[in-house]
């Protein structure tokens, strides 16, 4: 991927944690295939697992995310300060001042040693340590979905199930010999399929035309094709 193309959008990190939520309850559903109804919190702060499957995705996923940050797989950067408050604790105000107006990179171990602090119940988007505080903490979105991706689609098996419809277009491919590059005019596709009987039943114009639309190309649908006739 060029670096011209990468995302440069920024998540919070409620906005990554969802992502990562989903991301562990797609792999547990490719996995179990059963479906996971997860009512996605905002609360990652250690918490028992086991009480639902829904609990504990989540609490797969807030794991997942504090061990990238603190292991520097996942960058994050935000606003610091190493100014005190010289009116805190007394009065109504944040221990911490000044934040800078730029971002600055949290190295990993700000992570391991630094206490989030929740804000009204929600993400804790604020890392205090003993001598400053990170605020505005944002991580680059490309990142996250980089590291945390979809699994691979299931793969399906073959199947010889099959059904009248089916073994009649099979039979019209043959009666015309299409092929990619010899596709036969929809008209007579359409004719042929209307005097033939399915179940002792004449196929009625609408199914002839479906089925007359689907055996041919995109292609040859837009005039593209050649024909056969």
């Amino acid at each position: 991927m060029s670096i011209d193309t990468l995302n440069r959008d920024v998540w919070s990190l409620d906005q990554a944690y969802r992502h990562i939520a989903r991301i562990c309850r797609a792999r547990h559903e490719a996995v179990t295939g059963q479906k996971v109804e997860l009512d996605v919190r905002k609360v990652l702060l250690p918490a028992v697992a086991g009480r639902s499957i829904w609990e504990s995705i989540n609490l797969n996923a807030s794991r997942q995310l504090w061990q990238a940050l603190r292991q520097g797989s996942l960058h994050a950067q935000a606003r610091l300060s190493q100014h005190r408050n010289p009116a805190f604790p007394n009065y109504d105000a944040r221990e911490w001042i000044f934040h800078s107006s730029h971002l600055v990179w949290i190295p990993p171990e700000h992570w391991i040693s630094g206490l989030l602090h929740n804000e009204d119940g929600g993400l804790p988007e604020r890392l205090e340590m003993s001598d400053g505080e990170y605020i505005d903490i944002q991580v680059p979105r490309f990142m996250v979905e980089s590291i945390w991706t979809l699994p691979p689609p299931k793969q399906v098996e073959p199947s010889d199930y099959t059904t009248p419809y089916l073994e009649l277009i099979r039979a019209a491919i043959a009666e015309f010999q299409i092929t990619e590059n010899e596709q036969s005019k929809k008209e007579c596709l359409v004719d042929w399929f209307k005097e033939q009987h399915v179940e002792g039943e004449p196929v009625s114009d609408n199914l002839a035309k479906a089925m007359a639309t689907i055996m041919r190309l995109p292609a040859s649908q837009r005039g593209g094709g050649k024909r056969s006739w």
